[in-house]
């Protein structure tokens, strides 16, 4: 499995598609690309609001809240090889001001 780290994200405080918000190096990522992924982690680097992750439908009170510094939500690992995350199918809600790092394994 390789580990991709991507550049981290500060927050606007609107949904964003989380494939839109991603850099390496500042360089944006190929959004026209499947981003499958075998596990990822969300972390807050800063959190005075509340940041949520999730599908499409992610708002102030839809999606999995991440909020607390250096805890975040994690997707386990899928042990069979036709299993994947989809990165491309991820919304985030990122507080204003805050800063979330984001990683995935392939």
């Amino acid at each position: 499995m390789q580990i991709l780290c991507y550049d981290d994200i500060t927050g606007d405080g609107a949904k964003h598609q989380l494939i839109t918000m991603l850099k390496i190096g500042g360089v944006a990522v190929d959004t026209t690309k499947s981003m499958p992924a075998k596990w990822f982690q969300a972390t807050m680097q800063t959190a005075a609001g509340e940041t949520r992750i999730g599908s499409s439908a992610v708002s102030a009170t839809n999606g999995i809240p991440i909020g607390i510094i250096s805890t975040g939500q994690f997707a386990p690992t899928y042990s069979m090889t036709n299993e994947t995350y989809f990165i491309e199918q991820l919304y985030v809600i990122i507080a204003s001001g805050d800063v979330l790092s984001f990683a995935r394994a392939v």
